[in-house]
């Protein structure tokens, strides 16, 4: 998958159920919450920068064989995944 600037994504790990939902500028990504096992949804500060969009590219096309899962969610989804 291609990452795109200005867009949502849900990085989920399936082998161990947890995911993060991220945003992507021009140039950084932001991890703005994450799940993990038998928690709550925890959100993180926005300023908080994760990657650059070419570093977290280059890690998941290094990834591919990975239990993981990328896909594009909406600014409505992550919406509703922040209730």
């Amino acid at each position: 998958m291609k990452i795109k600037p200005h867009t949502y994504y849900k990085d989920y790990f399936d082998d161990i159920k947890e995911y993060n939902i991220v945003y992507t500028d021009d140039e950084w990504c932001y991890v703005l919450a994450y799940v993990r096992i038998n928690q709550q949804i925890i959100v993180r500060p926005k300023n908080e920068v994760w990657w650059t969009i070419k570093s977290w590219q280059k890690e998941i096309d290094k990834d591919k064989n990975i239990n993981k899962t990328l896909t594009e969610i909406s600014k409505e989804d992550v919406f509703l995944e922040l209730l």
